[in-house]
């Protein structure tokens, strides 16, 4: 039986496929469309999910069944001596309240880490946790030197359409007419547990070239590092494999360095919306 294993949820963008790659375990997010149950990653693909958003269907977001939760847990303590729960951060859902509650049904067995991260922040925190778990560290002691280093990422985001932030409760009916009007993009930031808008950009490519420009202040003013070096450049969006490939061949035009880039998982997009993207800064932890 090996050691330590980690287990995530589909909040962290990696799919059943590159779970099995990685080495870790994926719970499904589930959300309702039109009132009937999907499970990202199982039951519909990206593509259905915003052919169904574009044309107007009801869709909301659900915390996983505590059922299922202990199921995959259970199923993967048959093969580990103990496994350590990394999912989205407490701050955008109450389903990590709800591991931890669950959690103390096991002895011991299972950790969970709030490490206030959500899509590709939450996917590295996840890769570095599995090679940590590799060298035989435990899981308390993975969930500890991740604990440590929680903060040291920033998300900028800006989404096409408003209408989804209006109906999020994220902005008023009249502010998202104007915007969407006016061609007004928000740019938002997320370290931690609170979307945070940072501006408001007149026109696309205004917005991208501030998301840019904030990436580059933080790296010296709010993190205090001697360059980009030191982070993971990762991007995420919901569009097209081509439009996706223009916008990460700009972000490493800009930073001169390798540029990762990801599906924005379904339950964020589900407020959010298609066009979206955003852009992130992760610091590399000690290889030691």
């Amino acid at each position: 039986m090996e050691k330590t294993a980690v287990v995530t949820d589909s909040n962290s963008g990696i799919s059943q496929e590159k779970a099995g790659k990685y080495g870790v375990f994926v719970l499904p997010m589930p959300f309702y469309i039109d009132d009937e149950l999907y499970l990202e990653g199982q039951t519909i693909t990206h593509d259905e999910f915003f052919r169904k958003q574009k044309g107007g269907s009801v869709i909301y977001t659900s915390q996983p069944n505590p059922g299922d939760v202990t199921q995959l847990w259970e199923q993967v303590l048959e093969q580990y001596e103990e496994l350590l729960y990394i999912p989205m951060s407490s701050g955008l859902s109450s389903s990590c309240d709800t591991a931890m509650a669950l959690a103390q049904q096991y002895e011991g067995r299972v950790t969970v880490a709030d490490l206030g991260r959500v899509s590709v922040t939450q996917k590295y925190a996840v890769l570095e946790a599995r090679r940590m778990a590799l060298k035989g560290l435990s899981a308390l002691e993975i969930r500890n030197r991740l604990q440590y280093v929680k903060n040291e990422c920033i998300i900028y985001l800006t989404v096409d359409n408003l209408k989804y932030l209006k109906q999020g409760g994220r902005i008023s009916a009249g502010s998202a007419m104007i915007g969407n009007v006016l061609n007004i993009k928000p740019l938002l930031y997320l370290q931690g547990e609170k979307i945070e808008v940072a501006e408001k950009v007149r026109g696309d490519k205004a917005v991208r070239k501030k998301m840019m420009q904030a990436l580059q202040k933080d790296i010296t003013e709010r993190f205090h590092a001697k360059g980009i070096e030191e982070f993971h450049l990762a991007s995420a969006a919901s569009m097209t494999a081509e439009e996706a490939g223009k916008l990460k061949n700009s972000f490493e035009d800009y930073f001169g360095v390798f540029c990762s880039m990801s599906s924005i998982p379904l339950s964020i997009a589900t407020h959010l919306g298609y066009g979206t993207y955003g852009l992130a800064l992760i610091r590399k932890m000690d290889r030691a």
